[in-house]
């Protein structure tokens, strides 16, 4: 009897375990695994066993969204009997279009073991959503022409995912960042790509959609010496690739045109589901970042340059 009493009370109860094989799949993965019960002190009933995916964001000030992805049920109810062990198979296809695991992206699998008239057991167990392996030819054909990936690539900023490298060799000095987001499709990768070019104390972007075929992914040389190609021909055209956006100060780029960008890129899933309090969070970074970046140029009148750019106050 004191036994029944003190596992209601979760000591000595039954818990339940996620074992995977891996920590890692790419999106659209088939996840296989087992769930491992393990009997406390008594035989207990157990109402339902499932299995949630949870992704989580980190914005730049340190605030953490979160949101359920999926919740799976595994396991109608059953009694396992006192110090038994039982396993039940796990298998669930990873959704496409979430953000892959980068920068400030991260998901865990939560499984709830839900015990009648007693305290719920649970299990957490951190996975990384990559994307296809032909994604990350792009890494080693930019590697090749001597870019390097930024601190923070990657990074999910309500909208869509995007890549952040930096030239030490080809094209350093003439170009501050490349800039990347990417639609893995059937027949190859379609990028957006982004130049940021110094130009009288702002930087000009030049933007341009390319579509690399799998054959071409499959050649890491061929891929960088087009990739190569590409650059050149945009920085001779400035002029057809110019966005209509352009960035002032230092170190803060991320502008409010986050919203458009490719159609089905990686993260894209992602954009609607924290109802815009994860955009609107980077949106206040945005601006905050603007006005250390202007904060020398305002005036000693009230309002000054920041006012007078972005439209000043309301009537």
């Amino acid at each position: 009897m004191f036994k029944k009493f003190m596992a209601k009370l979760g000591v000595g109860s039954a818990k339940v375990d996620l074992l995977l094989p891996n920590p890692e799949y790419a999106m659209n993965e088939i996840v296989h695994g087992t769930i491992r019960v393990q009997g406390g002190n008594v035989e207990q009933e157990m109402n339902s066993i499932a299995v949630e995916l949870w992704l989580q964001v980190v914005s730049k000030k340190g605030q953490t969204f979160t949101h359920k992805i999926a919740s799976i049920p595994v396991v109608q109810p059953f009694v396992i009997g006192a110090n038994a062990t039982r396993e039940f198979s796990f298998t669930y296809k990873l959704p496409e279009g979430l953000p892959i695991s980068a920068g400030n992206v991260s998901y865990h699998f939560k499984t709830h073991l839900d015990i009648a008239g007693g305290v719920d057991s649970a299990d957490h167990d951190a996975i990384r959503i990559l994307a296809p392996a032909r994604f990350y030819s792009l890494f080693e054909a930019f590697d090749r022409l001597g870019f390097r990936e930024k601190h923070g690539s990657g990074d999910f900023n309500g909208y869509k995912q995007e890549f952040e490298l930096f030239p030490t060799n080809f094209l350093a000095g003439q170009v501050k960042e490349v800039e990347f987001e990417a639609a893995i499709e059937q027949e190859g990768i379609r990028m957006l790509l982004e130049l940021d070019v110094p130009s009288f104390g702002r930087e000009i972007e030049l933007k341009r959609e390319i579509f690399l075929s799998n054959a071409l992914m499959d050649d890491i040389e061929k891929l960088a010496e087009t990739l190569k190609q590409i650059m050149t021909e945009t920085l001779d055209q400035a002029h057809l690739y110019q966005s209509n956006r352009m960035s002032f100060g230092h170190g803060h780029h991320h502008h409010a045109h986050h919203k458009s960008g490719l159609g089905g890129a990686i993260g894209g899933m992602a954009a609607g589901l924290f109802g815009g309090m994860l955009a609107a969070e980077m949106l206040d970074e945005m601006m905050d970042g603007a006005e250390e970046a202007f904060g020398d140029f305002e005036g000693e009148e009230e309002g000054g340059f920041l006012d007078d750019f972005f439209g000043g106050e309301e009537d």
